[in-house]
Order: C-alpha cells, then sequence, then structure tokens
C-alpha cells in the first residue's frame, strides 16, 4: 500500500471523526452499524474467516444466531473506530458519559499496594475507550501496549488520542524492557492478549473448546513481579454507552514456575471466554485465532 494511498486514508478517517463529532453516542452507533455492515459485505476472505470462526465456536447454535453474531462483530469493530476517531473532541464529561464503572476500586486498591497492575482485557466492545477511561478516572498513568499499524499516518494519529487523558503508548515489539520499568516502579500496564500467539515460544490453552496459542506474558509478569491481574470488560448497551465489568484474577495461591504460569494462563483466558459468551457479538471474530495448533509427534 503507497504512502500517499496511507496519507488520505488517514485524511478520510479524520473527516469521519469531524463528522462522528457533530452526532450523538447513538449516532455514532448507527454511523458504526452501517460502516460495519458495509465492511461485511466487501471483505470476503476476512469475512470466510471470521464465520469459521463463529460457526466452530458454537456447533450447537442455530444458522441464524451465528449469522447475527457475525453481523454484530463486524457493526462492533466499526462503531470502535468510529468512536475512537472521535476522542479528539471528546472531554471528560464525555467521557463519563460514555464509561461507567461499577467497581473501579478493583483498579485503584491493586495499584495503591505499589506492586504495580497489569489491565489485561480483549478485542471486545470498546477496548480502547477502555484504557483511555481506566486512566482518566482512576488518575493512573497507563503504559498501554499497542501493536503498531501499518500506516504510519494513523498510528501517529491514534496514539495522540490514546495519550490525550496522560497515559503512555509502547509499540509491542519494542515493550520488554519498558514493561519490566512500570511493573517493578509500581506503575499499570494496559494490554490485550486475545490475539493468537507464537506457536513456538507460548502455549496452547483451550480456547471455546479448542487449543490456541495464547501469550503467557501475562501471568508470567504477574508471577514474576507479583503485580495482580485486573481483566476489564465494557459492554455496550442499548443506549450506546457502556457498562465496564472488572475481574481481578485470583494468583494468591500460585507461585513463580512454568506450571503456575500456564494456570493463571487458563484462569485469564476462561474469564475471557466467559465474558464472550455473555455477548459474542461484541468480540472481534475477524483474527485468526486458532490458525496455530499443537504438534503432534
Amino acid at each position: 500500500m503507497s504512502d500517499f494511498f496511507n496519507y488520505i486514508l488517514t485524511k478520510f478517517l479524520l473527516f469521519i471523526g469531524f463528522i462522528s463529532s457533530k452526532l450523538s453516542i447513538k449516532g455514532r452507533m448507527k454511523l458504526g452499524n452501517k460502516i460495519g455492515d458495509a465492511m461485511r459485505l466487501l471483505g470476503a476472505s476476512r469475512r470466510k474467516i471470521t464465520k469459521e470462526n463463529i460457526y466452530n465456536s458454537f456447533p450447537d447454535m442455530s444458522i441464524d444466531l451465528k449469522e447475527n453474531i457475525l453481523k454484530d462483530s463486524y457493526r462492533n469493530l466499526a462503531i470502535t473506530l468510529v468512536e475512537m476517531l472521535t476522542l479528539k473532541y471528546l472531554s471528560d464529561e464525555d467521557m463519563r458519559e460514555y464509561m461507567q464503572y461499577d467497581n473501579i476500586d478493583l483498579l485503584t486498591v491493586p495499584y495503591a499496594k505499589g506492586k504495580g497492575l497489569i489491565m489485561l482485557s480483549g478485542h471486545l466492545g470498546n477496548w480502547e475507550f477502555l484504557a483511555y477511561s481506566a486512566g482518566l478516572f482512576t488518575g493512573i498513568s497507563v503504559a498501554i501496549i499497542v501493536q503498531p499499524q501499518k500506516n504510519k499516518y494513523a498510528d501517529k494519529i491514534m496514539n495522540e488520542y490514546r495519550t490525550k487523558s496522560g497515559n503512555s503508548v509502547v509499540s509491542m515489539y519494542t515493550a520488554a524492557r519498558k514493561i519490566v520499568s512500570v511493573l517493578s516502579s509500581g506503575g499499570a500496564l494496559a494490554l490485550l492478549a486475545d490475539q493468537s500467539a507464537t506457536e513456538d515460544k507460548d502455549i496452547f490453552v483451550d480456547f471455546f473448546g479448542r487449543p490456541a496459542a495464547t501469550y503467557e506474558a501475562p501471568a508470567n509478569l504477574s508471577l514474576k513481579y507479583g503485580s495482580p491481574i485486573v481483566m476489564g470488560f465494557p459492554f455496550r448497551q442499548n443506549d450506546g454507552t457502556y457498562k465496564v465489568i472488572l475481574k481481578e484474577v485470583k494468583s494468591d495461591d500460585l507461585h513463580y514456575s512454568k506450571e503456575d504460569i500456564i494456570e493463571l494462563t487458563k484462569r485469564h483466558v476462561k474469564i475471557l471466554e466467559d465474558m464472550i459468551r455473555d455477548n459474542p457479538g461484541l468480540w472481534a471474530w475477524q483474527h485468526r485465532k486458532w490458525k496455530h495448533q499443537p504438534k503432534t509427534n
């Protein structure tokens, strides 16, 4: 993809953000629905992957319900994009209207212990608003681990938006030293760990009844530095706002060992799966989560 095309595409995205800023919360949701429907119809190869993932994960579900999940998943991606592009124009008060936390002390209390905090989530609901609002509402400067976009212009804009409230961003490709620095100094990390990991470096954990290559880093870091893992899940409501559910992953019975790293990984993966099952249309099924499988002798 040419540099010129990326530049024009970024200008177009900024235009969508400007238009979106003039809409209500429900208006942005409706705009996202239309864009999501177009994405679903135009992207045949990605739609095939999405369909396979959903059909394999819910073998006993009716075809109509599976197709609804597929449609809703694309709509959620587009709504998240539209809302993220609007972040430049949203005030702190706007974000408080958007995001509702019932138990935000699950972030502030562990953080206050000074052993670091790992905020873990997946591509569910608006994960961008989740990381942004967690830092904004708690006053904690969160280091967000991100995967850089191939479009350097869009990547720069997105990172400017992500850091508007005082958070920082760290590329997942150069994150190791920064992660150690953050946790060893009692800071907070935010990362997503639901995409397919490296088959020869990470571990396989059952996810929707099938083994999936899963990052062991969150559990490894948690047990090594004594940093609790708190998972966040922003569920979109009918009015377009989000209710955030926070869950701390139990780890006080575990130690820093290979076996316990695997056990803690299984625990947070199970929580993620349970949350996705509550509203599967809010998760990004487009990723090739099961592209790697364990090697058999």
